[in-house]
Order: C-alpha cells, then sequence, then structure tokens
C-alpha cells in the first residue's frame, strides 16, 4: 500500500472516530433534551387536564370534560386519555384503549397510592410512550381517582432519527472532503518528490552517479533531496578516486615489472656479454677464416657461412640487450625530424626494394623541430620499419608520415604541441590478444625468423625517455598503424601507451 494511500486512510479512520465520538455525544444530549422537553410538556398539558376534569366534576358538567378532550384528541391523535377509579382500576372511555390502560396500570395504582403525580418513559425502546398519571380530588380532598395521559414517541424518535442522519451524511462528507485535501496534499508534498528520489536511486544503482533531483524546497524532503544530491556526489567523487587509484596502481605494478624484467635482462646481459662474449668472438672468427678459404670442399664452406650467420646474430642479441640497460646517456639537441628520419629512409629502401615493397615518405616542406636525442630518434625509426618492412609481403606498401600535431598523455588535462611520426604498412597485422605485449621485452611472434622481441621494447623506452606516447592499432591481414608522438620540448615521461 502507498504512503499517500496509508495517510489518507490514517486521516479518515481518526476523523471518523473523533467526530463519530463527538456526534455520539452531541446526539445523546439532543436525546435528552428531547426527552426531558416531552415531559414537562406532559406535566403541563396533565395539569392542565387535571384542573379541568376536576372543575368539571366539582360542577357536575360532565360534558365540559368531552368538549376538553375531543378537540385534544382530534388535534393530536397519538394521544390517549385514561381515568382510574380512587381504587386504581381503569373506567372504560372512547377517549383511552385499553393497551394504553394496561401499560399505566401500575403507575396509576402508584399514583393512588402516593397521591404524587408521575410523569414517565414506558414501554419497550422501540415502541416506547411517554404517560402522565395525575390524581383528582375535590374540594374537601376526596379521591376522585386519577387521570392519565399517554402519548406516542414515534414523533421523537423520527426527530431523533432525522438528525441523526443528517449528522452521519454530514460526518461522511466532511471526512471524504479531509481525505480528498489530505491525498492530493500528500500526492503533491510527498508522494512526488519521492518518486524523482527512487528514479534517480535507480539510475544510481545502474551507475550514473551524475544522476540528481532538483532542490525546489526547504522542508525535511527538501533536505533530504539535498543529501541524497550530496551523497551521488561523494559517490562519484570516491569512484573517480578509486578509478584513479587503480589506474595508478595498475601503472605502478607495470613499471614494477618493467624494472623488475630490466634488471633481470641487465643481469643476464652482463652474464651473456661475459660468459659467451669470447667464446663468441672466437667462433665468429673461426668461421669467417673457413669462410674465405677457397681450397675447402662445398659442404665444409656452406657449414661455415652458417656459422658466420648465426654467430653473427647472436651477437646482435646481444648488442640488443646491452642497449637497452645499458644505453648511453641522452644528448638532447633541436632537431629537424625531417632531416634526422630521411636518412633512415634512404638506408632501409634498398631492402624494400629487394622484397618488392613500395616505401612512400611524407612530410611537410617546413621543419619540424624538437628537442630530442637524435640517435634515438634514428633508432626508433628504423627499428619501426624494419618490422614493417618483415611483415609486409611482395607488393606490399610501407607509408612513413611526419606532420606537426599535438597529444594529450595519460592523466594530463592539456594537450601538448608535437611532432608525429605515423608508420602505415599493408603487413600481416597483429592478432588482437598480441596488442598489449608487443612492446614487453623478448615477446615476439617472429621467434621462427629470428625475432629477439627486443626492438619494440627499445622503442617504447626511448620514447617514454622523450616524455612522448607511442599507439598501436592493426587488424589481421589487413595491416599495421604505429603512431609516435615527440613532444615538442623535452618534458616528463610518458604515463603509457594508446593501444
Amino acid at each position: 500500500m502507498r504512503i499517500p494511500t496509508k495517510l489518507v486512510l490514517a486521516l479518515a479512520g481518526a476523523s471518523a472516530v473523533i467526530l463519530g465520538s463527538h456526534h455520539v455525544r452531541e446526539f445523546r444530549t439532543q436525546e435528552r433534551e428531547l426527552t426531558d422537553n416531552a415531559e414537562r410538556e406532559m406535566r403541563v398539558l396533565g395539569t392542565a387536564l387535571q384542573v379541568a376534569i376536576e372543575n368539571a366534576l366539582r360542577d357536575q358538567q360532565i360534558s365540559d370534560i368531552r368538549e376538553i378532550l375531543e378537540p385534544l384528541k382530534l388535534n393530536d391523535s397519538a394521544i390517549d386519555v385514561l381515568f382510574f377509579n380512587p381504587a386504581g382500576l381503569f373506567t372504560s372511555h372512547p377517549f383511552g384503549s385499553r393497551s394504553s390502560a394496561e401499560l399505566v396500570r401500575e403507575a396509576a395504582q402508584e399514583v393512588t397510592a402516593s397521591q404524587q403525580p408521575v410523569v414517565r418513559i414506558l414501554g419497550p425502546k422501540e415502541n416506547s410512550r411517554i404517560v402522565g398519571i395525575f390524581p383528582m380530588r375535590r374540594e374537601h380532598g376526596a379521591d376522585l381517582g386519577s387521570v392519565a395521559v399517554v402519548r406516542s414517541l414515534d414523533s421523537l424518535r423520527a426527530d431523533l432519527r432525522s438528525r441523526a442522519i443528517s449528522t452521519i451524511l454530514s460526518t461522511l462528507t466532511l471526512i471524504a472532503g479531509v481525505a480528498g485535501v489530505a491525498w492530493f496534499l500528500v500526492h503533491l508534498y510527498v508522494r512526488r518528490p519521492l518518486v524523482k528520489l527512487m528514479v534517480a536511486m535507480k539510475e544510481v544503482r545502474a551507475g550514473n552517479l551524475t544522476a540528481t533531483v532538483s532542490v525546489e524546497r526547504t522542508d525535511e524532503v527538501g533536505v533530504l533531496t539535498a543529501e541524497f544530491n550530496s551523497m551521488v556526489h561523494e559517490l562519484e567523487t570516491a569512484r573517480r578516486h578509486l578509478i584513479e587509484a587503480t589506474e595508478s596502481r595498475e601503472a605502478l605494478q607495470a613499471g614494477l615489472r618493467r624494472v623488475d624484467k630490466l634488471a633481470t635482462l641487465g643481469q643476464l646481459s652482463a652474464g651473456l656479454a661475459h660468459e659467451i662474449g669470447s667464446p663468441l668472438q672466437i667462433l665468429n672468427g673461426r668461421a669467417r677464416a673457413l669462410v674465405s678459404r677457397t681450397d675447402l670442399p662445398a659442404e665444409v664452406h656452406r657449414t661455415a657461412q652458417v656459422f658466420e650467420k648465426q654467430t653473427d646474430r647472436i651477437a646482435k642479441i646481444v648488442e640488443q640487450l646491452l642497449s637497452i640497460v645499458r644505453r648511453r646517456a641522452s644528448h638532447w639537441d633541436e632537431i629537424d625530424l625531417r632531416a634526422t628520419v630521411a636518412p633512415i629512409v634512404d638506408l632501409i629502401g634498398h631492402e624494400a626494394r629487394r622484397r618488392a615493397v613500395r616505401i612512400e615518405f611524407e612530410r611537410p616542406d617546413t621543419p619540424l623541430r624538437l628537442v630530442a636525442d637524435l640517435d634515438q630518434v634514428q633508432q626508433v625509426t628504423l627499428n619501426l620499419l624494419s618490422n614493417a618492412l618483415r611483415a609486409t609481403p611482395p607488393g606490399g606498401r610501407v607509408r612513413l608520415t611526419l606532420t606537426a600535431s599535438s597529444f594529450k598523455a595519460a592523466e594530463e588535462t592539456h594537450e601538448r604541441p608535437s611532432v608525429s611520426l605515423v608508420l602505415d604498412d599493408t603487413g600481416c597485422g597483429i592478432a588482437p590478444e598480441f596488442l598489449g605485449r608487443i612492446f614487453e621485452p623478448f615477446f615476439t611472434t617472429w621467434a621462427e625468423a629470428g625475432g629477439a622481441g627486443l626492438g619494440l621494447s627499445v622503442v617504447k623506452s626511448i620514447v617514454d625517455e622523450h616524455g612522448g606516447t607511442i599507439a598501436v592499432s592493426s587488424e589481421k591481414d589487413v595491416g599495421t598503424r604505429f603512431t609516435v608522438h615527440f613532444p615538442v620540448a623535452a618534458g616528463a615521461r610518458a604515463k603509457g601507451v594508446v593501444a
């Protein structure tokens, strides 16, 4: 049951009890007043009849009695006039019925014995009548009996019934009016604001912590609405702080994992350089010596070439490992990105032509100046171009675009000017499940082709050191795009990778 219905029913019930109690008391008071009036009228009428009849009897004018009673009976047929002899016995008379005589017999005998008038209500409640019995005497005190006047109370009861019905109807009308006004006021000032609050709560439960309710009042409901809005605002603030804390924790954990990997990588690199560096140089030297000889059998010559190639590969991996953990200190200078990248494009062009892959180099006519380490920017370009070239089949295309741009690092609210390097290829693409791991050291999808999984890790560390960002998007068997932003001025380290 809704609140307006409960309040209206409670108010209607309380009104019915209060008004009903009041009207019951009022009805009883009116009933007593009407009864008292009827008794007074009966005493007046009975006394008048007593005197008139005594005078008629004293003057021996019996006909006067009839002349007195006939008009009375004609004016009010509900009145019976009865006569009782001195012994209290009913005397038959045309102005009274025997049923009325039986009703007042005992009272008549009581009057005969006490010689005092009696006025009372006799008979069952539904058919009660008011009775007045008055003793009659001659001048010298001789007992003449008594006269009894009996009047039906039907008119009195009808009057009371009419008043009761009128009172009940007026009470019901008042209760209905009060209930209607109460329902309207409760609906206007209680239910409607609560419905708005309920809708807002459902939105909050669904995750919308911006849902609020307009505060239009200053009463308790208005205070409740304001507290709800304050609570939602605090929840939104808490959720935002929680998200920021979670992101910071995840970034910290990722950084710690990266540091741990780099520490492990440093130890591994140092061990490799120490343990296999010298033997590797010896093996590589012997392999080169065997390759240069022309007097050896063809099979031995091919084996020497394999040794030379594989030892060169191992040396390159060791060199890449050392470049990650022991990279030289950056030398910051103002450079033109166009002039920095162009030599790398020319360098990689020979390999692209050998693989039948077209390289497109797009750059503006005006310089793209930034503060950066020239060698490291070239290394980023070389690694990205090499990966794109290796992923692109013959007949494909690799496009390198340089342009002025702007970017917004993670957790920053404003954008910073930058120059961007965008590399698109039409290669095999990267599977979605691998996109989040491509910058991890030793993670590679080219293990069969000799990939060590270090090139993109080096790229990421260089971009981070320059305070930029690197983003990657890819579609399997369609191609891959790398977008690198270098801030125009050397700044803080980047906050992460946007995939």
